[in-house]
């Protein structure tokens, strides 16, 4: 959900938390997605240990260089990707800016846990369950109404596969 007014405070962020039944196809394409965005990410930090600031712009047209070249790219969503990107531009700019926030370090295969973030244009919720760029259609266990339509869908795997 997005951002709700509350008088005299500013603006707040409301997250409301559901779990996902996802098949084995289904979990099948979130990982796939989850590497194609861990790769962008490690090659994001790669840039910046060789010297190089990657802003978002510049990552974003390296994406679109790149989805080009890479049919393994292409076959994921490119909301996911660049949301990855983006979120990696924050983190670095605010390692600059927050005292003691450390640079963004490589996220390895086996010890991160899978997180994808999809933008309103990358998800749709359609008869109970949430359908993602690419076709992806996964339940959701419904614990509550959604008191209006989310701005973005964050989607992660605890350490039990939850």
């Amino acid at each position: 959900m997005g951002p709700v007014g509350v008088p005299g405070m500013g603006v707040e962020v409301v997250r409301y938390n559901y779990r996902l039944r996802p098949g084995s196809i289904a979990e099948h394409a979130l990982m796939q997605e989850w590497h194609r965005c861990r790769f962008l990410w490690n090659e994001a930090v790669h840039q910046h240990k060789a010297g190089g600031r990657p802003t978002f712009g510049k990552l974003a047209k390296q994406l679109t260089e790149a989805r080009k070249r890479s049919s393994w790219l292409r076959d994921g969503s490119q909301v996911a990707q660049q949301q990855t990107l983006r979120t990696y531009a924050q983190a670095l700019e605010a390692s600059f800016t927050v005292q003691g926030r450390g640079r963004p370090r490589d996220k390895s295969r086996k010890t991160t846990s899978p997180s994808l973030e999809y933008t309103r244009r990358g998800f749709r919720i359609r008869d109970g369950r949430l359908v993602l760029a690419k076709g992806v259609s996964i339940p959701v266990v419904w614990s509550r109404e959604l008191p209006s339509d989310p701005s973005s869908v964050r989607i992660t795997r605890d350490s039990p596969g939850h």
